[in-house]
């Protein structure tokens, strides 16, 4: 009965060590790429109360505001740095004017630097919803 068991057990770990090597696993859909400067805008990040809003790293509210898994993909350090230095000047009607969420304008520059470089890391692969669609515009008309 023992040598019965034995090689069943065996039979499965075998099987599960070829699916294991066989099969090509997908990417994750999100990954994280952060320096010390991104790990302290995480920070900052859950000090301001950013995920009352927002959802990242599979933490946070859902519908309220845009996922920001991803944002990093979407979006360059340079644009999030103006976003979170002015974001009306690009995205009209932001609620980051202190109407529905914090009024960004008030960051000083250290805090926007490390805000940008944790959003920055927040990146996503083609198999994720949060991945940038390329559109192709047709101008032979």
């Amino acid at each position: 009965m023992f040598i019965f068991a034995g090689i069943v057990v065996l039979a499965a770990i075998a099987k599960g060590y070829q699916q294991f090597t066989a099969e090509e696993r997908p990417p994750p859909k999100h990954f994280y790429e952060w320096d010390e400067t991104g790990l302290q805008g995480h920070l900052l990040y859950r000090k301001k109360g950013c995920n009352s809003c927002h959802r990242a790293l599979g933490t946070g509210e859902v519908g309220v505001a845009p996922v920001l898994d991803g944002v990093g993909t979407r979006r360059t350090p340079e644009w999030l740095r103006q976003y979170l230095s002015d974001p009306g000047q690009l995205v009209e009607g932001t609620a980051h004017y202190g109407n529905l969420g914090p009024d960004f304008r008030l960051l000083n520059e250290s805090e926007i630097i490390r805000l940008a470089a944790f959003l920055s890391g927040l990146q996503a692969n083609p198999n994720s919803p949060n991945y940038p669609i390329r559109v192709i515009l047709d101008d032979s008309d």
